[in-house]
């Protein structure tokens, strides 16, 4: 702490004047106080008093050394006779104490309390020494009795142990470890129980739906054997009275009255037992409002499968498009990836697509991998979901083109005037892939039947650029003409 007396060099007049001693008579002073110090603090029985060094004076003139300090003494210190001190007769040292420079002279002086201040080296007072000496002792920490309190440096913090720090951060970094992995495990399993959730949610809502189906669509007679069955026109008039708010369309099949009464966006049932493909089909004048919800307009990422704005039911095109949504549970159109594999064709030959009017058979003819953005192609996209050609020809060249790039060679024949039904779903072969199975019309009076042992693997069908980027191959077909529709 700052001397009372601040900011002046001299002593204000009204201190009585002290004896002047000379520096050597001061140290000496010193080092006798320190020994009777010890002396007296090893002869107690209780815990020392803590020695407390005085702070460096301030105002001394520069090149005055102030390295020794006068020590704080106990209060019960034992006062020596002055005719046994090696030193002349002096007044009695007060309790605290310090140096008040004046002009390089040395006089003692109550002063206040002062701040603790790291230790100094005392030596005995039987120890002799030159002014020069001082420069050269290594100075030391004081020691203490024990249960005395050490005093320290006041800019010296204690510091933990580096293995104290070790396993501070070795345990903080487990804590963190356990929190992350605890929270990643319950987002898991949240995400794991929505999935099961939703699956378990469109396994019910395709048995329902399977149930919409009319069975029995009625006798012309009115009866089959002992049970009696309504007509058809009975049926259907049953069905008005049971949903007065809709209009069922003319020439309608009966067998899908329930589902047209259920959602009237309703216009075909697609199947393929072969890959357990059984799923109502909407049509709306877009293509985005069933990307999302299923057939009861419910929200979900399953969608409903739906046909392209641009077709026509009543009368088919000669390009019918469905698009799907492909689930990793294999349902919807999920399921199509069987496809990919030649015992997946072998397995369902033949897709069954009826519409709201006739019912319809379909041979699989190709298989193929697609791009749905330029950029995937070289600046091509090769057009699929065409609703019709102008022409026989550009039709045979369309025919040539899917060959091309299939997967593998069906043996199915086909014809230019053939009608077509193309299924279109995501695949993942790379980014925004699109995988299409096309399939063509039985033609009136052809047997449904395939011989599945005609056919055979493509050894190198054609794929987008995309596709031989991925996987770092050289794509044969960078060259190749392109298609258009025409």
């Amino acid at each position: 702490m700052k001397n009372k007396y601040e900011g002046s060099p001299q002593q204000p007049d009204a201190t009585p004047a002290q004896p002047e001693l000379t520096k050597e008579q001061i140290d000496t002073l010193l080092r006798y106080l320190a020994e009777q110090q010890a002396q007296q603090m090893q002869q107690q029985e209780q815990p020392q008093a803590p020695v407390i060094p005085a702070q460096p004076l301030e105002g001394v003139p520069e090149g005055v050394d102030t390295g020794t300090r006068i020590l704080y003494q106990s209060p019960d210190f034992e006062k020596k006779d002055p005719a046994k001190s090696p030193l002349p007769p002096v007044e009695e040292a007060k309790p605290l104490t310090s140096v008040i420079a004046d002009a390089g002279h040395f006089q003692v002086d109550e002063m206040e309390e002062t701040e603790v201040l790291p230790p100094r080296t005392i030596f005995s007072a039987d120890e002799s020494f030159e002014q020069s000496d001082l420069e050269d002792v290594e100075e030391e920490p004081l020691s203490t009795a024990p249960g005395a309190l050490q005093v320290e440096d006041d800019d010296e913090v204690p510091e933990e142990a580096p293995e104290a720090k070790k396993k501070n951060v070795k345990k903080i970094v487990r804590i963190v470890v356990l929190t992350v992995s605890v929270i990643a495990i319950l987002a898991s399993l949240g995400v794991l129980l929505r999935e099961f959730l939703l699956h378990k949610n469109n396994q019910t809502f395709e048995n329902e739906v399977s149930n919409l189906i009319i069975t029995d669509t009625g006798d012309p007679n009115g009866s089959v054997g002992n049970n009696v069955h309504l007509t058809e026109e009975q049926q259907w008039e049953q069905l008005r009275q049971e949903h007065p708010n809709i209009i069922f369309p003319k020439n309608m099949q009966l067998k899908y009255a329930k589902f047209y009464a259920t959602n009237t966006d309703f216009v075909g049932y697609l199947e393929s037992p072969g890959i357990n493909l059984h799923l109502p089909v909407v049509q709306t004048r877009n293509d985005t409002d069933y990307l999302y919800k299923n057939f009861y307009g419910d929200g979900t990422k399953y969608g409903c499968p739906f046909v392209s704005c641009q077709n026509k039911i009543a009368t088919l095109d000669m390009n019918t498009v469905i698009y799907g949504h492909h689930m990793n549970d294999n349902s919807i159109f999920g399921a199509l990836d069987k496809y990919k594999r030649l015992d997946g064709f072998k397995a369902a030959p033949v897709i069954t697509f009826n519409t709201l009017y006739a019912d319809y058979s379909w041979k699989v003819i190709a298989a193929f991998i697609s791009n749905s953005y330029a950029e995937d192609d070289n600046g091509y996209i090769f057009n699929y979901f065409f609703p019709n050609l102008s022409s026989a020809e550009n039709q045979a060249a369309y025919l040539n083109e899917i060959a091309q790039r299939s997967l593998y060679n069906t043996g199915v024949d086909v014809r230019p005037g053939d009608k077509l039904l193309t299924l279109s779903t995501c695949s993942h072969e790379f980014e925004n892939a699109r995988f299409v199975v096309v399939a063509r019309l039985i033609r009136d009076g052809e047997s449904a039947d395939v011989d599945t042992s005609a056919a055979v693997a493509n050894s190198n069908p054609r794929y987008p650029q995309a596709y031989y980027t991925k996987k770092k191959l050289t794509n044969p077909y960078a060259n190749a003409s392109r298609w258009f529709v025409g």
